[in-house]
């Protein structure tokens, strides 16, 4: 009532309740394109939402429960993203991540994370740590997760790749973060892509028939993945480190009974 402000009226005849049906409508239209949507089929989404969030600059970050009360304020952010903060998509913003963070550890997830894409934009160093600082666990992925931008040209090489996992691993180190190996794995097994290829299809991305080997891979092969990185500091972000995390996790239940 609040936000679509109607006007006062005192009968509810069909002249007045046309009027006022018009004026909100008018509030509608504004808020949509406010919103820059323009198709109807957008309308369903793009209505409502809490401005805290329009047009503000969205990243992917992982969520990992350490205890019980992580687990309640996880379900806790998921409503208040669904129920206020829902503008195309639930949304997380910083500071309901920073009222519910007891019990979360925070990761810096994949190339659509915040940390990553500073690294990418060729953000200063001093500013990498100010943002690698805000999380608990920083990120690396094997190259063939971000091959892509070999090949749309945004990199040179594969050896820029490399030097953007080798400077997560110089923030790890200067913050005193662990620094973990992670496959932002989509499918089970390597033949699994097809069925991902044909799902890109179907909603018509450009690059669906682009490789992207994104299976659940086995240890060693993570350990080859990350070779480039010495034996040492491989088995540290493969193995160690992820191990020490997961151990720092209680068992749970994520209902309980």
């Amino acid at each position: 009532n609040n936000h679509l402000d109607p006007p006062a009226y005192e009968a509810h005849r069909a002249c007045e309740d046309s009027a006022a049906l018009g004026r909100i409508f008018c509030v509608m239209l504004n808020d949509l394109a406010e919103k820059e949507v323009t198709k109807v089929s957008e309308i369903n989404t793009g209505l409502g939402g809490n401005r805290e969030v329009l047009k503000k600059k969205y990243y992917h970050l992982i969520i990992l429960v350490k205890n019980q009360m992580g687990l309640k304020n996880l379900y806790k952010i998921v409503s208040e993203a669904h129920v206020n903060y829902f503008f195309k998509k639930p949304r997380v913003p910083r500071s309901l991540l920073n009222k519910y963070r007891d019990g979360l550890l925070l990761t810096s997830a994949c190339e659509a994370g915040e940390l990553y894409r500073a690294i990418v934009d060729g953000t200063s160093y001093e500013e990498l740590k100010k943002i690698a600082a805000y999380y608990d666990i920083l990120e690396i992925q094997p190259l063939g997760n971000n091959a892509y931008m070999v090949r749309d040209g945004k990199v040179e090489s594969e050896e820029v790749i490399k030097d953007f996992n080798r400077t997560v691993i110089k923030l790890g180190e200067d913050l005193h973060k662990p620094v973990i190996a992670t496959g932002d794995v989509h499918f089970q097994e390597p033949e699994d892509e097809a069925y991902r290829h044909i799902l890109l299809a179907s909603k018509k991305f450009p690059d669906a028939d682009a490789p992207l080997p994104i299976y659940f891979k086995t240890t060693t092969e993570m350990l080859e993945e990350f070779s480039y990185l010495g034996e040492e500091k491989a088995r540290e972000v493969v193995i160690t480190n992820p191990n020490m995390i997961a151990d720092s996790c209680e068992r749970m239940k994520a209902f309980l009974s």
